[in-house]
């Protein structure tokens, strides 16, 4: 009877096997859990991203109500009875966002006026509302505010000259009121003195036939009786056909000049305005 051998098992690649099987579950169950850790990851980043663009379209309509705060403060936004929905601020960038807003009046009134305010602030796809219900009480306001004014100002200043004046004399004397030859100084200074003397002798009186004699001293008796003759020291009949003089004097002029300048003045003056004190209501 032949015996037939039986193979027996391999236990070292049974062995090997085993392994294999092992590592392989071991890497599927890996990449499942990785898949899953960078699906959550994913979807978390996004979670964050859209709660941080949500914070800032809030404070960036929160910036919205502020800045319209500050312009009714300033009293560059007022309010006014009848006064419509009014868009304040359209798109104004911010903070890498915009806002827009718009006041409704609510009440108005001598002493206070009521409003909402809505901001809305816009971060990418996010948007944000803020509402804010705002009481605005008045006051007077009085402030004094420094100003200036130029004005033309004026001076005179004299200074006095002095202006020459010409008289021209021509002045012709009349024969019959001269004084007889021998009562003049000429006269008695001519008769004590050697020589001859001159006369100045009108024939017949008449003025325009005047010439000078030169007559000795005995000759000169003749001529006492004659009406307008003298005795001349300058060699003409100057008193009946005068020079023409020029006399000269001077008198002083006051001359006055202006000068204009321009003067500032400095001053202030009253602002009496109204002034809004912004009061916060409610904010949601």
């Amino acid at each position: 009877m032949n015996r037939v051998p039986i193979p027996l098992p391999n236990l070292h690649a049974q062995a090997g096997g085993g392994m294999l099987t092992i590592v392989a579950t071991l890497g599927v169950l890996l990449i499942l859990a990785q898949g899953t850790i960078y699906y959550k990851a994913k979807g978390s980043a996004k979670f964050l991203g859209s709660e941080k663009s949500k914070v800032l379209a809030q404070q960036i309509s929160e910036a919205g109500v502020e800045d319209n705060i500050a312009d009714m403060g300033r009293r560059s936004l007022k309010v006014h009875p009848g006064m419509p929905d009014t868009v304040t601020y359209s798109g104004k960038p911010f903070g890498g966002g915009s806002y827009t807003t718009h006041l409704t009046p609510v009440a108005t009134g001598a002493n206070a006026d009521t409003v909402d305010l809505f901001s809305t602030g816009t971060v990418g796809r996010s948007s944000q509302t803020v509402q804010a219900r705002l009481k605005l009480r008045k006051m007077m306001d009085t402030t004094r505010t420094p100003i200036t004014i130029v004005t033309p100002d004026t001076t005179y200043a004299t200074v006095s000259r002095s202006v020459a004046d010409t008289v021209r004399d021509t002045t012709i004397q009349d024969p019959n009121a001269m004084p007889a030859v021998n009562t003049t100084p000429a006269y008695t200074a001519c008769m004590a003195s050697p020589g001859k003397c001159e006369v100045c002798h009108l024939p017949g009186g008449d003025v325009t036939k005047a010439n000078v004699l030169s007559l000795p001293h005995a000759s000169i008796g003749s001529h006492i009786s004659h009406h307008g003759d003298y005795v001349t020291t300058d060699h003409t009949c100057d008193l009946y056909k005068p020079k023409v003089n020029y006399t000269i004097t001077h008198h002083m002029v006051i001359d006055s000049t202006r000068s204009i300048v321009d003067r500032t003045i400095y001053d202030t003056t009253l602002v009496i305005d109204t002034a809004v004190k912004v009061q916060i209501l409610s904010w949601r």
